[in-house]
This record gives C-alpha cells, sequence and structure tokens, in this order.
C-alpha cells in the first residue's frame, strides 16, 4: 500500500513536471504588441450662420440723406455699412447695441450722417452656407433720424458673399 502511494505520488510529480515543461516550451508570440488605435477624429460640427465672419449685402439697395446702405457685419464686430452715393466711399459704423444669437439678429447703430439704423431679423438657414448668393437673413431695417422720425422702414433678405469685406469697393 505504501508502494502504491509512492508511485501514484511519483506519477503525479511526473504529469506535474510535464506540464511545466511543455508550458514553458510554447513559443511566445512573435507579433509586436497592438497598440491600441489612434482615437477616431469627430467630425466638426458646421458653424452657424450667426457664428459666421462676414459680410452681409441687402437684396435692395436704399439711399437715406445721400447716403446708400450697403451692409452689415456681426462677426469679428457689428458694423453698419453706408457709401456716398457721389464718392462711392464706403463708410463703417460700429453697433452700440448688438445682440446675436443662433436664429435672431438685433443691433442697434448709430451713424452719424444718417441716424440710428436698427437691424432686427431672423436667420432663414442654421448652418452657415458657402453659396454666394443664397438669402441667409430676412431683416426688417430701420432708419431713424436724430428726432426720431423714421427716414426709411422695409423688410429685407440679405445674402453674404463670401471673399467681399467691407471697403472692397465691389459692393
Amino acid at each position: 500500500m505504501r508502494r502504491n502511494r509512492l508511485l501514484l505520488l511519483v506519477a503525479f510529480g511526473l504529469a506535474v513536471g510535464v506540464l511545466v515543461v511543455l508550458r514553458a516550451r510554447t513559443p511566445t508570440s512573435t507579433k509586436p504588441e497592438q497598440r491600441p488605435a489612434p482615437p477616431v477624429e469627430e467630425p466638426r460640427e458646421p458653424a452657424l450662420q450667426a457664428d459666421a465672419e462676414g459680410y452681409y449685402v441687402p437684396g435692395y439697395r436704399f439711399t437715406v440723406s445721400r447716403f446708400r446702405f450697403t451692409g452689415f457685419s456681426l462677426r469679428p464686430e457689428a458694423l453698419v455699412s453706408f457709401a456716398q452715393t457721389t464718392a462711392g466711399i464706403e463708410q463703417p459704423a460700429a453697433c452700440f447695441e448688438a445682440l446675436i444669437r443662433a436664429d435672431t439678429v438685433h443691433l442697434r447703430c448709430d451713424y452719424p450722417q444718417v441716424g440710428t439704423v436698427a437691424i432686427d431679423g431672423k436667420f432663414l438657414t442654421r448652418l452657415a452656407t458657402n453659396s454666394l448668393d443664397t438669402a441667409v437673413l430676412s431683416a426688417v431695417v430701420t432708419v431713424r433720424s436724430a428726432s426720431g422720425e423714421i427716414v426709411y422702414s422695409a423688410r429685407d433678405s440679405f445674402v453674404t458673399p463670401r471673399g467681399l469685406g467691407r471697403g472692397s469697393g465691389q459692393l
């Protein structure tokens, strides 16, 4: 009986030894360690029209006191522009009140030769567009004289001719 235990113990030891030797001899992978994939870059959200830099040109041009309304900009700063009808020199004026949201625009600007210009409108397209002749804003433009009299008020559609900047002379 003692001999059987001893044989059983030796057989068990040999089995364990064979497993240890076989496990140690298993070839290791020759493939280099795989690096994790680079993080997937999320596609950029298109810019909102309210955040886009550019110049807004009216579909209808009007004149007040020898000055022709040529448009306005929202970014990088809110400006309204008129040009002298005789010389054609465009002169921008800063807006003292500018509320620009994703869907609406509200500007109040003093233009010394014309009066106070108010622009209240809604974006027709939420996302900025590269289309040169697509109306992107519908707004009421109101011009009041220094005495408070309304000298012009009308709704108009505005486009953003990319590449045309303030004072480019091409408006």
